[in-house]
């Protein structure tokens, strides 16, 4: 291999470009050059060299073209800056990041593919040549070991606005910067190698230190540091814990087990700092226990079952049930239920006045006066509404229709739908605001359909998490791609619910 010192003026595949002198290394476009297992792949030394040649000729990713907005010919192009849709590098994690998916063509278990195939090598750059196994798995390397510049940086390690959703089917939390919408890591989570453990609820403490994870199929309950994203507990919490809350000092917390054996007919209290359980609740009509709210001053829980389709008031100072409503007049007393209603998710008002449930069934939103202990309204919604959730201010309340593909915007002043936001992406699961209340975050399943504006050509189907402009009229603003089926949805600060 010849080395020479040359001055580039590139415009990338090919010419013109910056003047920089600096050391480069002449390959031909049949490189076998392999890095060393023992030493670590470097951006200017092992990736630039691949980018340049086969990446930044005239219409391609240079400072001039850039196409979907991509420049590669620095690391702050391909991995600060990405593309017009979003990251297109995760470090830690190449198999989902897009550059990966669109260059790679030798191999599924490296990452499933996305078209166009790029480089688009276009004759006579490359001779027409995809990248080479070899180059591919450079990459693949540089990215997984953190697709760090050349001093060990990785990008987007100091971000402390970020929202944590949980990718259900991939076994994955995924973690968005809220100042620039990139998926920035997808942390893997769960203890069954091979086997799907599905974190299905996210929550972030109150002082933004930790996020809780529900593994619904493996039966755990994972903590994890929200800025280095180290494991810090883990629990075995019983059959399918579904959703968990905590209090307001976030030294205790709850979790319900959906349980749909009907075997563990309760809800449990754990110790944060410990990670163990502390006391079970329990009532024979208990089946099926989901979504649950503590109220802002933390002296109540309300929780709803699904299946015998009652909500719960448990007092959080001695975890007394003081008060069992079904949510129609017509469910029966023995908590069979009606499978008509099928109350999902509850929500409380800033006040405390008030509980929103979502009844998936009977597609509506359910209002409970907490004062009264008694439904007062019912507000028709979407299609199957899920994990809904009240604004900041009190003001609005967002319904995520899962089969209407849409978002209902309740008005709290009159209780009524102002908006429905359509097409906000492919069954809509649950949402959560940011803390001013300016933009509310939407996860969407996408088991079916799909937002990705490039779906791979694999089993493993993208999900996308939409961002929606409260304030500046209900609408959506943008699609994140992430990994499978995005469920549960934190956003940092947390506020325990």
């Amino acid at each position: 291999m010849l080395k020479i010192y040359i001055k580039v003026a590139f415009i990338i595949c090919g010419i013109i470009i910056y003047f920089v002198t600096s050391p480069v290394y002449l390959t031909g476009c049949s490189d076998d050059s392999v890095v060393s297992p023992t030493e670590t792949v470097s951006f200017s030394r092992d990736i630039m060299p691949i980018f340049s040649r086969n990446c930044s000729f005239p219409g391609c990713h240079n400072p001039i073209d850039r196409p979907s907005g991509i420049d590669l010919t620095s690391w702050e192009g391909a991995v600060i800056r990405g593309s017009v849709y979003g990251a297109e590098i995760i470090p830690y994690n190449s198999e989902w990041s897009h550059l990966m998916m669109h260059i790679n063509r030798v191999d599924t278990n490296i990452s499933p593919f996305l078209e166009p195939l790029m480089p688009k090598a276009f004759p006579p750059y490359t001779n027409g040549q995809p990248l080479l196994r070899n180059q591919i798995e450079i990459i693949k390397r540089w990215i997984d070991e953190g697709a760090k510049d050349d001093w060990g940086k990785v990008a987007y390690s100091d971000i402390t606005k970020k929202a944590v959703i949980t990718n259900q089917a991939s076994d994955l939390i995924a973690i968005v910067n809220l100042e620039n919408n990139h998926l920035v890591r997808l942390i893997p989570v769960g203890g069954r190698p091979g086997r799907l453990d599905a974190p299905h609820v996210v929550i972030v403490d109150n002082q933004g230190r930790y996020f809780y994870v529900s593994l619904i199929s493996e039966g755990y309950i994972e903590k994890y540091d929200v800025r280095t994203y180290e494991l810090k507990g883990r629990m075995f919490a019983g059959l399918s814990p579904a959703h968990i809350v905590l209090t307001d000092d976030g030294r205790k917390g709850y979790f319900s087990n959906f349980d749909a054996t009907l075997t563990e007919k309760n809800i449990r209290e754990f110790d944060t700092e410990t990670m163990t359980v502390t006391d079970v609740i329990t009532e024979f009509r208990m089946t099926e226990p989901h979504g649950m709210r503590l109220t802002h001053k933390g002296d109540l829980l309300l929780m709803a079952t699904e299946r015998s389709e009652f909500l719960y008031v448990i007092r959080t100072s001695d975890n007394s049930i003081i008060n069992i409503t079904p949510v129609d007049p017509s469910v029966p007393p023995n908590g069979n239920g009606t499978r008509n209603f099928v109350p999902y998710q509850v929500a409380v008002t800033p006040d405390d006045r008030y509980a929103l449930i979502s009844c998936l069934k009977s597609n509506d939103v359910r209002v409970f006066d907490i004062q009264t202990m008694q439904f007062t309204r019912i507000i028709p919604v979407g299609l199957n509404p899920l994990a809904l959730e009240v604004s900041p201010d009190g003001r609005w309340c967002y319904v995520p229709n899962r089969n209407s593909n849409s978002v209902s915007v309740i008005d709290l002043n009159n209780f009524t739908v102002i908006k429905t936001i359509p097409a906000v992406g492919a069954q809509p699961h649950k949402i959560d605001f940011t803390e001013d209340g300016r933009f509310a975050y939407v996860t969407c399943e996408s088991v079916s359909g799909s937002f990705a504006h490039h779906p791979p050509e694999s089993s493993k189907i993208p999900g996308t998490t939409a961002v929606i402009d409260v304030t500046g009229g209900h609408i959506k603003i943008k699609d994140i791609e992430m990994a499978s089926f995005p469920a549960g949805i934190s956003i940092t600060p947390g506020k325990g619910n």
